[in-house]
């Protein structure tokens, strides 16, 4: 077995939410990782546009700085975010149901060619372009298959999301430059599994959960299990896969 050596180094994770969300959705994954000896980053967004969420990102990677390369992990939204990262700062890019856009594209260009989810519906918008999500639809859209406490005390965290940085195209994609994996949520009720097929086209690896969008809670274990792996060994597969 290709087992990582005593002294080999552990790689820092950056874990990057998607819109709507805080860095808090993140909490269960991080303590995970943590109890692991992984080193954690978050990235707090809303900044107001692509760019700068982007260098929210960049900003939570100098605090990994001393671990070199990092796993970026992106969920939705974070996934264009991890994308437009410095490709020598990261070691391996993780997309958790999430954006994978190439050069040129948008991710509400990219969610506007896709098949229609309830995500279209569920959203509540005002004319200054800032969107929420109806407290109603919040739960079965991204929270599926978590219990009813556990599934309301995730939307009660969720946030109101400037759309504009979603019309800002992707200039430089790190995915070209380096490795990285996609995990398609295959009963996802916001991004749909075809448009998640598509970008695991682009991936150097690709996995398949039967997850619901917000698969960082209902599949907390598997996405720590995956970090874990990319940060200790690089690997995305189990050793006795």
């Amino acid at each position: 077995m290709n087992l990582p050596s005593p002294t080999a180094p552990v790689r820092g994770v950056l874990l990057v939410h998607g819109a709507w969300h805080t860095g808090h959705a993140w909490d269960g994954v991080a303590a995970g990782l943590r109890t692991l000896g992984v080193p954690v980053a978050v990235a707090e967004l809303h900044r107001g546009s692509l760019a700068a969420d982007i260098a929210a990102a960049e900003d939570a990677l100098d605090r990994l700085s001393g671990n070199g390369p990092a796993v970026a992990c992106g969920h939705s939204y974070g996934g264009a975010v991890i994308t437009g990262l410095a490709p020598e700062r990261v070691d391996h890019l993780v997309y958790l149901a999430a954006m994978m856009p190439d050069h040129g594209e948008t991710a509400l260009g990219l969610l506007a060619g896709a098949p229609p989810t309830a995500l279209a519906t569920a959203m509540v918008g005002d004319r200054a372009g800032v969107t929420t999500i109806a407290p109603g639809a919040a739960g079965e859209l991204f929270h599926g298959q978590l219990g009813t406490a556990e599934r309301a005390r995730h939307t009660a965290g969720l946030v109101p999301q400037a759309m504009a940085a979603g019309l800002h195209p992707t200039a430089s994609p790190a995915w070209r430059e380096r490795p990285s994996t996609y995990v398609v949520c295959s009963e996802d009720r916001a991004v749909h599994p075809e448009l998640q097929g598509r970008f695991a086209a682009r991936a150097t690896h690709v996995l398949t959960w039967r997850s619901d969008h917000g698969a960082f809670a209902s599949h907390r274990d598997e996405t720590v299990g995956l970090l874990h792996r990319l940060a200790t060994t690089g690997s995305p597969a189990r050793q006795e896969e």
